[in-house]
C-alpha cells in the first residue's frame, strides 16, 4: 500500500493570489471530509466503546491515567496501534509508581520484567496479576519493535490484542490501587467527580478525557446506580418533570449564556441550575430577588434522550 499524502495545496508555490482565502476554503471542505468519516464510523466508534470494561473509581491517579483514557479512546476509533503502544507505555510508569507506593523504590528503575518478577516473588502482586503484566509487556515489545509476527497480524487479531491490554491494564489499576481509596460520605464523592469534571473542561487536562456534558451524565448515572442502586433514567424521551415547592436561590448568574440560577428546594434539599429567559431577568429585578432570598414556584425540564432531566426552567414563581 503506498501512501498517499497530498491533503493541503501549495497555493505559494504555484503563486496564487488571495492564498490565504484558497486554503480556508480548503480547510473547511476538510472538516466536511472529516465529519463524514466521523458519521460513517460513528456505529464501530460507540460498539467499541462498550467492549472496553467499565472499573468505576479509582482515586488513585499517577501520570499514567493521561495515557490509559488516550489508549481507550484510541481504541474506540480503531487505531490499534496507537492503543497498544500507549497501554505498554502506561503499564510500566503505573508499576513503577506502584512500587515505589509499596515501599520498594529500588524496583522504579529495574526493567519492567525483573520489577514484575520481585513484587510477584515478594508476594505483592499475585499470579494472575503478573501474567498480566507480563501479557501487555511482550505485546507492547512485539508493536514497538514491530518484528516480523506483530506485522504478519491481520486487523482482527490486532484488534483482539488492543482490547485485551486496555482491559488487562484498568483491571490491574483498580486491583492494585482501590486500596489506597479514601473513605468518603458518597455524596462528598458526587461532589469531587462534578469538581473534576469542571476541571477537564476549564483546563482540557488530557485528551480521552469524558467528552462533554453528554457523556459525563452517562457516567454518572452509571455510578448512581451502582453506588446507590438507584437510576437516574426516570422516564421516556421529551417527558416533562415537574418540581413544585420553596426553593432557596443560592445563584444568580447573570454573566452567562443562557443566564441561570442555582436553586434548592427546601423540602428534598436537591439542587438545580435553571436558565433563565429574559422574561424571568426582569421579574427578578423588578422583585429584588437576590441570592438568599426564597421563592415559591414551579419548575419543570423535559427529558432528553437517555431519559434524564436535562436543562431546567422557571414556570410561574413568586417571591416569598
Amino acid at each position: 500500500m503506498r501512501y498517499f499524502d497530498c491533503t493541503k495545496f501549495d497555493y505559494e508555490k504555484l503563486q496564487q493570489a488571495q492564498s490565504d482565502e484558497l486554503i480556508a476554503r480548503d480547510k473547511k471542505a476538510y472538516k466536511h471530509s472529516f465529519i463524514k468519516w466521523i458519521s460513517d464510523e460513528i456505529e464501530g466508534i460507540v460498539e467499541r466503546k462498550w467492549q472496553i470494561d467499565n472499573i468505576g473509581i479509582v482515586e488513585e491517579t499517577g501520570a499514567f491515567i493521561k495515557l490509559i483514557k488516550e489508549a481507550e479512546l484510541s481504541y474506540s476509533l480503531g487505531a490499534y496501534y496507537s492503543s497498544i503502544a500507549l497501554v505498554g507505555v502506561a503499564s510500566e510508569d503505573l508499576c513503577r509508581y506502584f512500587s515505589d507506593r509499596a515501599g520498594l523504590p529500588e524496583l522504579v528503575d529495574k526493567t519492567q520484567f525483573l520489577r514484575v518478577s520481585e513484587l510477584k516473588k515478594q508476594n505483592i502482586i499475585d499470579s494472575n496479576l503478573a501474567d498480566d503484566f507480563d501479557f501487555i509487556r511482550k505485546i507492547r515489545n512485539d508493536c514497538l519493535h514491530f518484528n516480523e509476527g506483530f506485522k504478519a497480524k491481520d486487523r482482527n487479531k490486532l484488534k483482539s490484542d488492543a482490547l485485551l491490554c486496555v482491559n488487562k491494564l484498568k483491571s490491574i489499576y483498580k486491583t492494585l490501587f482501590s486500596s489506597f481509596n479514601e473513605n468518603h460520605e458518597k455524596g462528598k464523592l458526587i461532589d469531587k467527580i462534578i469538581e473534576d469534571f469542571a476541571k477537564q473542561q476549564a483546563y482540557g487536562t488530557s485528551f480521552g478525557d469524558t467528552l462533554n456534558q453528554e457523556e459525563f451524565s452517562m457516567k454518572l448515572r452509571y455510578f448512581m446506580a451502582s453506588e446507590f442502586n438507584l437510576d437516574t433514567a426516570i422516564a421516556e424521551e421529551g417527558c416533562k418533570v415537574i418540581q413544585f415547592g420553596r426553593f432557596s436561590i443560592e445563584e444568580i448568574d447573570l454573566e452567562v449564556e443562557p443566564k441561570e440560577i442555582t436553586v434548592r428546594h427546601c423540602i428534598s434539599n436537591l439542587p438545580f441550575i435553571v436558565d433563565l429567559t429574559e422574561s424571568d431577568v426582569k421579574f427578578i429585578a423588578e422583585n429584588n430577588i437576590e441570592e438568599g432570598s426564597d421563592i415559591l414556584g414551579q419548575i419543570y425540564s423535559i427529558t432528553n434522550h437517555q431519559g434524564m432531566t436535562a436543562t431546567w426552567h422557571l414556570d410561574g414563581f413568586v417571591k416569598v
